[in-house]
């Protein structure tokens, strides 16, 4: 999901001859379709945690164009939109197809004061459209000779969006028909066609399926942006080990009371059972659960986190815990112990999943990997939302968010899964003292111990820093932190 346009002759002569005072541009969203491939409310349906409908809204007023006319089916409102100044208007036939909407989104701009000069037209179903591409289609220059420009991507030749220019245009937008809208119009005259060549691609969400796939696609580029950000500005190596140096602060009693987390996951758990905790980490959760369970099996790739998870085996004498050393997903091939084992009754994952690119296969794993159920223990913003508000201030930029929980549960649907979400906790993090704090900033700054960068974390860290009358600290610029607890019945 490449976000920048392809740097092609073509394009680049178009973008360069961008005049100081670009076109005058209408968008238009056409959502009028009845939807029927997908089993009604497409719009509506979620991922990455808004509507359908909404990615594409949020896309156009990313570009500056934050009152398009849209363009919808009788008696259709989608709920959880945010319309901002969108102009709505109803098609009262839409089975007429694509090509009924555009006439009359075509008409309604063109009734304007001032009338524009261009059209821009965007599907609502297309929620991976990117605010860069709609940008520069609708700021190419006015040219009569090829009134069409149209983003064709890379990856599947779609050309989506399309801006028509009013003077020389108004024809083609007439010859359309049918649910193809403009598409045969583009190849009948293609030498009035200015293409703008863009990377990656921009799909319909037609069915359930395709919905699937791109919450997998929003989900792997947000991982892939918030891990390119870290690589623009880390100072510090991950090491071997990324978490040897804070693998203290996961660790904790297994038979402590008056954390509602626990609370919430020893109600999933049955004295016969077998567990699969995926990076189970020191234990937090492995521990306590072996209390319950006939056995535990904890998988995690950190040493030095095991090396936790075992000391806290011998402290409360737990002996019902098979630790493994691994990734996830894992094959027969790369840990025959593991596959030896599994299926488990429950497979666990516990604030494990924000930073997955390949979230599909890691849980198409972990439903087969458990027969019963999976559950899941998230954050509302993942854990390293506690770092945020020391980016700006030392790296210049607010720090892009992994997903989270919202998103999480999107997905979930989206495969066609009905999760129940329990939100459990909301409460504000707590260390120990100071130096507990200081290497869990640093981890998730990116900073080398030292260096200016690291100088000025330390003194917005003691700025920010609160001491509770019983000893702990916290960061006073901290948001608190709303964990659910989601379960589901593997597919």
């Amino acid at each position: 999901m490449t976000r920048r346009p392809a740097e092609t002759p073509a394009a680049a002569e178009m973008l360069a001859g961008v005049a100081a005072n670009p076109p005058r541009v209408r968008a238009v969203v056409l959502a009028a379709g009845a939807g029927s491939r997908f089993g009604g409310g497409k719009l509506g349906a979620r991922f990455d945690g808004r509507p359908v409908l909404q990615h594409v809204l949020d896309a156009l007023a990313d570009a500056g164009f934050d009152d398009p006319i849209v363009v919808l089916a009788p008696d259709v409102d989608p709920p959880g939109i945010d319309w901002r100044r969108a102009e709505r208007i109803t098609n009262p036939d839409p089975g007429r197809g694509l090509a009924s909407s555009l006439r009359l989104a075509w008409q309604q701009a063109l009734a304007g004061d001032p009338v524009p000069a261009a059209v821009l037209i965007t599907l609502g179903d297309q929620p991976l459209v990117r605010p860069e591409v709609i940008r520069d289609v609708a700021a190419a220059p006015i040219d009569g000779a090829h009134p069409i420009v149209a983003a064709r991507y890379t990856g599947t030749g779609a050309h989506n969006p399309v801006r028509v220019e009013v003077a020389g245009g108004g024809e083609l937008v007439e010859q359309s028909e049918g649910d193809r809208g403009l598409g045969p119009v583009l190849e009948r005259h293609s030498d009035r066609v200015r293409w703008l060549e863009v990377e990656g691609d921009n799909p319909d969400v037609d069915t359930a399926a395709d919905l699937a796939h791109m919450a997998e696609l929003a989900w792997a580029d947000r991982v892939r942006r918030n891990r390119e950000q870290v690589e623009r500005f880390r100072e510090a190596p991950d090491g071997a080990d990324f978490y040897a140096s804070v693998s203290s602060i996961f660790r904790d009693d297994p038979d402590r009371t008056g954390d509602p987390v626990l609370e919430a996951l020893r109600a999933h758990a049955r004295p016969g059972d077998t567990w699969l905790d995926i990076g189970a980490g020191a234990g937090r959760y492995a521990l306590p659960l072996a209390r319950i369970a006939r056995r535990v099996i904890a998988l995690d790739p950190s040493r030095s986190m095991l090396d936790g998870l075992r000391e806290g085996m011998r402290e409360h004498a737990i002996d019902n815990i098979e630790v493994v050393e691994g990734r996830w997903p894992a094959s027969a091939d790369e840990n025959e112990a593991l596959a030896r084992e599994l299926p488990a009754d429950v497979a666990l994952i516990a604030h494990v999943s924000y930073d997955v690119a390949a979230i599909g296969p890691f849980l198409d794993a972990m439903e087969r990997a458990s027969r019963r159920e999976c559950v899941a223990i998230l954050m509302e913003r993942n854990p390293a939302v506690l770092a945020e508000p020391f980016w700006p201030p030392i790296h210049g930029e607010a720090r892009i968010a992994l997903p989270a929980l919202p998103a999480f549960v999107d997905l979930l649907r989206a495969r066609g899964r009905e999760p129940s979400v329990d939100m459990v906790e909301s409460s504000r993090r707590r260390w120990s003292n100071r130096d507990e704090l200081v290497p869990y900033i640093r981890r998730q700054t990116w900073v080398a111990p030292g260096s200016a960068k690291d100088r000025r974390m330390l003194e917005l860290l003691d700025e920010w820093l609160v001491t509770n009358d019983d000893g702990t600290v916290e960061l006073s610029v901290a948001e608190p932190l709303r964990v659910g607890l989601v379960a589901w019945r593997p597919g």
